[in-house]
């Protein structure tokens, strides 16, 4: 098979490829480039940014990665998470450990809460109280909702709190523990993570920044309104325009990254535990995949338009 012909390959039809021919592969295509006055262009990077095939590379990469012997520090500590009841991780993963002192009920985290005033349902004080309770049931009805994914991570309640509890970090660990059990598959929101961790996780995996600058794209968001419809429309030269030169080597958002750097940032990545919780993620989606009689491929694109 040529091998821009990769490009246009769903996960049933690579998976009788090679792991070692798959990743060479995706390393080719990435770094075939071609001289330009602003430097060496890149141009396969945007080509492959949300593809079936990098999606494809990546859940083989981070799999052999998890699964080696032997296996990441963390892997033994989240396998006995995935065991105990919800209770347990309140008391056992270090961000949710530490992230309430004591609550007054003053409400300040949900009046200073950029969504709970456009979520009626949403109310940072009600996911401290369901913490507080350690009630079993109400922590996986918790896991299981929406509700759960509202929040947007500002940092408001945290600044504001008089007990200097840290609400923000409290949800982020709960979503943690969501997806490890397997609870997120219960709420629209809760799936559309396997989405984010191909989007947000591989543009950290694949191009060293969360962000893509080709991601937002104007059909996707028309309450970004007209101006940046025209922008999308020239983003080469509008890119230019500002002093950026997409797709070409260096180390700014937006460019290839070079590969010592790309490398050093995936060693913090699997070291950190980040490998294990996306295997999770792969496991249930995949899961979840056949019980709906979809392809992975299309359950991906399911996910990303569903809500």
């Amino acid at each position: 098979m040529a091998t821009h012909e990769y490009l246009e390959q769903g996960h049933e039809e690579l998976k009788h490829v090679s792991d070692t021919e798959l990743c060479s592969t995706y390393a080719a295509l990435r770094d075939e480039c071609q001289p330009t006055e602003a430097g060496t262009y890149h141009p396969n990077l945007q080509k492959l940014c949300g593809s079936a095939f990098e999606r494809e590379k990546d859940r083989r990469e981070v799999r052999r990665l998890v699964e080696q012997d032997p296996p990441p520090e963390m892997q033994a500590w989240y396998d006995e998470a995935r065991r105990q009841p919800c209770v347990w991780w309140l008391d056992h993963h270090l961000v949710a450990r530490h992230a309430l002192k004591s609550c007054l009920s003053c409400g300040v985290c949900t009046a200073q809460c950029p969504a709970a005033q456009y979520y009626e349902e949403y109310n940072p004080r009600t996911i401290v109280d369901v913490a507080l309770s350690r009630d079993e049931q109400r922590l996986i009805e918790l896991l299981r909702s929406d509700v759960l994914w509202y929040c947007g991570q500002c940092g408001s309640c945290k600044t504001k709190c008089p007990r200097e509890n840290n609400v923000m970090g409290l949800v982020s660990s709960l979503r943690f523990l969501s997806q490890l059990k397997g609870y997120h598959l219960a709420s629209v929101r809760g799936r559309q993570q396997y989405a984010a961790r191909h989007l947000w996780g591989a543009n950290f995996w694949n191009r060293a920044f969360s962000l893509y600058f080709r991601n937002a794209d104007a059909s996707s968001h028309p309450d970004f309104g007209p101006r940046y419809a025209r922008y999308w429309a020239e983003i080469e030269e509008q890119m230019r325009r500002v002093g950026a030169t997409p797709d070409v080597s260096g180390d700014l958002g937006g460019k290839k990254v070079q590969p010592e750097t790309l490398a050093e940032l995936r060693r913090c990545v699997q070291w950190g535990g980040t490998l294990v919780l996306w295997q999770q993620i792969e496991e249930h989606a995949q899961a979840s995949a056949v019980r709906s009689g979809l392809t992975i491929d299309e359950y991906y694109d399911k996910v990303r338009s569903e809500g």
